[in-house]
């Protein structure tokens, strides 16, 4: 009997320390963060003063604050299409009979193993307005006649912060994709084809059927990876120009670190948080209900 409690209990004492230290990185700066949302904090003393709401009325308040979600909104929306659509799409491209498609596979996950910051700082330098290779090849082929201030436009800043953030992901997105794709039995695409549907009906209904439940939770993890984006929007412009890519993380960090507001830092990380929570929650929903008419 003593050795079957044993046996019962070993699983949890094997992963109990694991638990503990998920614990002390997660748990307790998660709870911190509330706390300081809540509080006012002197970045020399460390002494936290509660003010109740007051965090959260002065962010909300901000009139940048609407303004800034609405960027964000937009920069997800926008990064997230191209990522799903251009991942889809070479996925299955990269699932096709063709030759040399496992070299493919293995050069489409470069941009993604790369560290970010030196991706964003290799497009840096690509994109520069004096300098850049973009410009120079531009204006050799005749395209441009003068050069372009890529990062220093507010329009165009954006466009290229989406872009470099999409090229980044596509590569991940495609993976998980091709994983999927390559579950599904060949044997429904031929006797579909037997039966006379065309390629439409066999992407419509088959492909498109046995994906949707990978294409919502890929959506959910990269809409969350994308509202969260920091590493390439910093490098490239900071949130700049003109707080053109300031996003709402981006505030975040100047709150803290430029402001040393640390109470408007933390009460805009709660919201974020409690946002994302939200579109958790409605993809869980979404996923509930595919698998009940499943």
């Amino acid at each position: 009997m003593e050795s079957k409690k044993i046996n019962k209990m070993m699983p949890y004492i094997l992963i109990g320390p694991v638990l503990l230290i998920m614990l002390a990185l997660y748990v307790y700066p998660i709870g911190l963060v509330f706390l300081e949302s809540v509080s006012k904090t002197s970045i020399l003393t460390g002494q936290m003063d509660f003010v109740g709401l007051d965090n959260f009325k002065a962010v909300l308040g901000d009139k940048l604050f609407k303004d800034t979600m609405l960027l964000t909104l937009k920069y997800t929306i926008i990064t997230v299409i191209i990522k799903m659509v251009l991942g889809f799409f070479m996925a299955m491209f990269l699932n096709s009979d063709m030759y040399f498609t496992k070299t493919l596979r293995f050069l489409s996950l470069l941009p993604w193993a790369i560290q970010q910051v030196s991706v964003a700082i290799v497009w840096k330098w690509i994109l520069d307005g004096n300098y850049g290779y973009l410009n120079y090849y531009l204006i050799k082929f005749g395209i441009i006649e003068h050069n372009i201030v890529w990062l220093s436009d507010p329009d165009i800043a954006f466009i290229c912060a989406a872009f470099v953030d999409a090229w980044l992901g596509v590569s991940l997105v495609s993976m998980i994709f091709l994983s999927g794709l390559t579950s599904i039995d060949r044997s429904l695409y031929e006797s579909a084809k037997i039966d006379g549907a065309n390629i439409f009906h066999r992407f419509k209904f088959i492909t498109l059927e046995e994906m949707k439940k990978l294409i919502l939770v890929t959506g959910l993890l990269v809409t969350i990876w994308t509202f969260n984006s920091f590493n390439v929007i910093f490098v490239l412009t900071g949130g700049g120009p003109m707080r053109s890519t300031e996003t709402i993380v981006i505030r975040i960090y100047q709150e803290a670190f430029s402001r040393f507001d640390l109470g408007a830092s933390s009460a805009l990380s709660v919201i974020v948080f409690t946002f994302l929570l939200m579109i958790t929650f409605i993809y869980i929903r979404l996923i509930s209900k595919m698998d009940k008419e499943a």
